[in-house]
Order: structure tokens, then sequence, then C-alpha cells
């Protein structure tokens, strides 16, 4: 059982108990480096005394941009010594995302690495009081840049003078992607962290025994606070440069236990798609039959019977080597992860665990776990979390894990954490007798047609989404006498295909729809749809830097096509 209460005493906690050998591992000239525990140690003690030297000191905000590695690790661990308060940043963020965080969070002080130099960031550079840059060259001199070298030989030799950190002072302050509109600001305690860690210790077991490959970016809190819990319990951590190199890093290696997004998921089963439609005759008949299988088969039913065992042996079993064959635990979260994917891993023998959370809880509210793992849910809490529900059964939830509120926004607090202090969610649910949620809907994507009648935005696109042809589809139904949608096709799957092919993609998606369809009610069908030829992005403004979908500027750049949908008599031969 975990002792600590901050994440300055978490560090202490790893300094006296984890002697993991190859602790930390990252990439660097095409070939994996190591850390070790002391080294890391060292590092982040020089790194306070620096960081101290230059101003920054309690309740000071400072950035951290770069991707996921042992640096970025080695910068929050010091900050948190100090009782600084750290802002992560996503490296893809939108200029103007930027710039507000930066003055919203009143950041003066910054660390970057990894992030190309465009005029924006050269400007912002400028106007910063501290930069402390792993492996970025700057075009021009700047003298309140610091390289990281030249940053750690700056530590004035001696201790740090003591700091008074309590387990309710706020230790970094998570910006949310803003998919709907400005971001805001989650303030999140020591405690909202580590009674967070200590809750995943209690549900899925870990130990240096433990190997994880680490794929999302560190400034995603799912992937933060499980990172807190890794480095706690001694976990070996690799950390991915490069997520389209993922499958590669699996085989090499073998992990045992990874956090994953659903998006993930779907380009991987699509992959094992595309190489059993390419296999010789025999292989390719056998597969499709066990894939079959693995579709409808009731993944609850944990006994397996004969059929489950021939394709174990000749489909399955190569399907896990493919993914390591090593896993002993994954961790899905993010977003809804879609049945039929959920259903397909499980039953070949993947050990995939469903969760949920928001990054105003820390962000897990509750998650299947090894013996309790009840398909279609997102499991039951955690054990410091309570939850309830509220009007039209929004999810409500309380306890230590609750954000200290939302950054110069005390109105948005109020209207989000009640006088009991229960958190709306804004996501639908159910609970039923054992405790396990399930979330139906968003509440803001649950729209009413000009009818009456209400659509599920979230349960249509995650249908349409585990098609290998569709990379996003957001649905329009709000006010709309019918529901349209908006598909953006898998750009890697059209790559492939014959210019034959891409001509009879229309008449594919209209196939995937009306299959879709059949699961819906009649007013929840999709009536028609448009193919859009541009891939969103964040650099096009289409998307969060967490790979979501912009509603409001979606609708605003394809206000046409929308607008053609519903002006079609025939709904788009749907």
């Amino acid at each position: 059982m975990f002792e600590f209460d901050t994440i300055a005493t978490l560090f202490e906690h790893i300094d006296k108990n984890i002697k993991t050998p190859s602790y930390l591992n990252y990439r660097n000239n095409a070939r994996w480096n190591s850390l070790e525990k002391t080294e890391f140690v060292r590092h982040v003690q020089q790194l306070s005394l620096a960081f101290s030297a230059v101003g920054v000191k309690q309740g000071t905000t400072v950035g951290i941009m770069a991707p996921s590695s042992p640096f970025w690790l080695m910068v929050d661990f010091s900050l948190q010594r100090l009782g600084a308060i750290s802002v992560p940043i996503f490296t893809n963020i939108a200029s103007e995302n930027l710039q507000y965080e930066i003055e919203d969070a009143d950041i003066h002080y910054l660390f970057i690495a990894g992030v190309p130099v465009d005029t924006a960031l050269e400007k912002i550079i400028q106007e910063m009081r501290s930069v402390v840059l792993k492996d970025l060259v700057l075009k021009n001199d700047h003298t309140n840049v610091h390289s990281w070298e030249d940053f750690l030989e700056s530590a004035q030799a001696g201790a740090l003078k003591p700091v008074t950190i309590n387990p309710t002072d706020t230790a970094t302050i998570v910006y949310t992607s803003g998919s709907t509109g400005q971001p805001k600001g989650v303030v999140l305690s020591h405690e909202n962290l580590v009674t967070q860690v200590k809750d995943a210790q209690k549900a899925i077991y870990l130990s240096e025994k433990d190997t994880a490959l680490s794929l999302l970016p560190l400034a995603h809190i799912f992937e933060r606070m499980v990172m807190l819990y890794y480095l706690a319990a001694g976990v070996k951590i690799y950390f991915v440069d490069d997520v389209q190199k993922a499958g590669t890093y699996i085989k090499e290696v073998k992990p045992t236990t990874m956090l994953v997004v659903p998006r993930l998921l779907e380009k991987i089963y699509t992959k094992m798609h595309m190489n059993v439609a390419q296999a010789p005759f025999f292989k390719k008949h056998v597969a499709s039959v066990a894939f079959w299988w693995a579709r409808v088969r009731d993944p609850n039913r944990l006994k397996r019977n004969i059929i489950d065992r021939f394709f174990d042996q000749l489909v399955y079993k190569k399907l896990l080597e493919a993914l390591g064959g090593n896993f002993r635990i994954i961790i899905s979260g993010g977003a809804p992860l879609s049945k039929p994917i959920s259903k397909f891993f499980l039953n070949i023998g993947l050990p995939l665990y469903q969760g949920y959370g928001l990054t105003e809880c820390a962000p897990v509210v509750c998650v299947n776990r090894v013996a309790h793992n009840r398909w279609g849910s997102s499991g039951q809490v955690f054990e410091s979390v309570e939850v309830k529900l509220g009007k039209d059964n929004e999810l409500l939830v309380r306890g230590k894990n609750v954000m200290k509120g939302y950054h110069n926004k005390p109105e948005v607090t109020a209207e989000t954490i009640d006088r009991e202090g229960w958190l709306h969610t804004g996501d639908l649910a159910s609970i039923d007798a054992e405790g396990y949620i399930t979330i139906e809907s968003r509440l803001k994507e649950l729209f009413k047609t000009s009818t009456g009648k209400y659509v599920s935005a979230i349960k249509i696109e995650s249908a349409l989404m585990h098609s290998k042809w569709i990379e996003y589809a957001m649905v329009i139904a709000e006010g709309r006498a019918y529901v349209t949608v908006l598909i953006f096709c898998d750009k890697a799957v059209l790559e492939t295909l014959t210019p034959q092919q891409k001509m009879m993609t229309a008449q594919t998606i209209a196939k995937k729809i009306k299959e879709v369809n059949r699961h819906f009610n009649k007013w929840e069908q999709i009536g028609g749809f448009s193919l859009i030829a541009e891939t969103p992005s964040t650099d096009n403004g289409l998307l969060t830097p967490s790979m979501k979908l912009i509603r409001n500027k979606v609708m605003d750049r394809y206000e046409k096509e929308i607008e053609t949908m519903y002006a079609e008599k025939s709904k788009g031969g749907v």
C-alpha cells in the first residue's frame, strides 16, 4: 500500500524504494536508451535547484510542451518538489489555444522539446521569462533561452529550502481540448492525483515485474495519472516516439500493460482484416470464419468451448503473438469503445478492460478489472469515488478525485459542481445492481430532431467508425427532420485502393450505413451522408490535440455540404 500523499513525497518513495533496472526507456538515434532510477533522481534534484535559481517557487506556473519521455517527467517532478504548478501543453496545439493557455494560466516559464519552431512559437518564446529547451534549435539568438545541459549546470550546489506542500495544494492545471468552445483549465490538487494512484493500485495491481508501453501523450491526464502509478510501482516503462510505429514497438518490447484510446484498437482491427483479405485462399477462409465467431460470441461467457479452442490454435494465437504475446492488462479510455470492437478483442483473448473518466475527475471514475470485467460496461467505481444518477440519468461524481475547479472560471465551476460537491459529468449513464456503470450518451450530444425525437450521436458515430473505411463520422440532427452524417474516410485505407475501387467508396459507405440503420429506431436512422475529402487535423483546426472532432468548426467548414444533404429529395440514397 502506497503511503505518500503528494507528488513530492511520491518522488521520495521512488528514490527510497524503486530498484527496477532499465527503469525508463526512450528512443534516441533510432534505438532504445535506458535511464536508471539513480540517474532519473539526480536529474530531478538538479532541475529543482536550477528552476529555483531562475525564480520558480511555490505557486509559480510552468508550461511543459514536449513529447512523452523521461525528460517530461523530470521537469514535472522537479516542479512538484518546489510546490510549483505544471501546465501540460499538447505539442500539436493550435497557436491561438497555446496563446490563450499561456495567458490564462499566467505561464512565464516553459520547457520545450521536439516542437518545430514557427512564427507563433518564436513570438511566444520572446515573451517568456525563461525557456528551457531539450533539443530545439532556434533561428535567432534568444537571451532568455537555456539548453537542457546549460540549465542543469546552472543549478547551485546545495539542498533546496524546505517547502511545505499540502495534499490540497494545486499540482497542475490541465486544459480540456475545447471540442465545443474555449479550453477550460482544470485545476487538480496533489490529493486528486495521489488518490487516483492509490485507487488504481487496488483495482489493477502492477509491480516491477510488469513492462508498460507508453503511447499516449503525458499532456493527456489519463496517461499522466497512470504514469505516476507505473513509477510508484516500479514498472519498467518504454516511451513510444511515433505512434505509427506502435505495432513494431509492441513486438520489440513485449509489454504486459498499456493504455489505449479506442481509435488505436479500431486501426489494429482494420489492419487485421486487411491482412486476412490478402491471405491465401484456405487461410483466408478459416480466418474469416474465426473473425466472424469473435464478433458474435458472447464475451461475458468465460468458459471456452471446442470451437473457441480450435480458433485459438489456428487464428487467435497468431493475432495475439502479433501484439507481443505478453499482455496482461490493456486499459481503454478517453472515448467510448464500440461494442463490436471490444467484443472481437475479448473473444480472441486480449485482456482488454474498458474504463471511464474525465479530466475533471483526475480522471478515472470507474474501470473494469481482472475477474470483474463485464463487456459493454465501463466497470465499477474506484474505491474513493462516489457516484449517483441525477436528472435525466446524468452521472454525478463526488470524491477526493474531483477537481478544485476551473481556473479563472468560478461561474462555470459553480455550474459543474453543485453545493453538495457532486460534479455533473454531462454523460448519461445506467448503473446495474452490481455497480457496473454503462455510459449511454453525452448530454450535449443528445440531439433533438424537429419531430421531437432524441438522437444519441455517440451511438451512431461509434457504430460507423469501426468500419475500416471510416476515420471519423459526425452526426447532424439537432432541429433537423432526420439524421445525416459527415463521413471522413480513412486515408491509409484509401491509399491502398485502385482508382476503380475508390469510385466505389460511396457505394460501400452507403451499404455500411444501411447495415448500421438496422440496429436503430426509425427516427435514429441515417437519412443522408456526405463524403469529405479533407482529412481532419489540428493544423486545419478540425481536431483537438486529443484527436476529437471540433463539432462547431466542422459544422461551419461544411455548412454547404450539410445543407445540401437536407435539400436533396433522395436523402443521400440510403
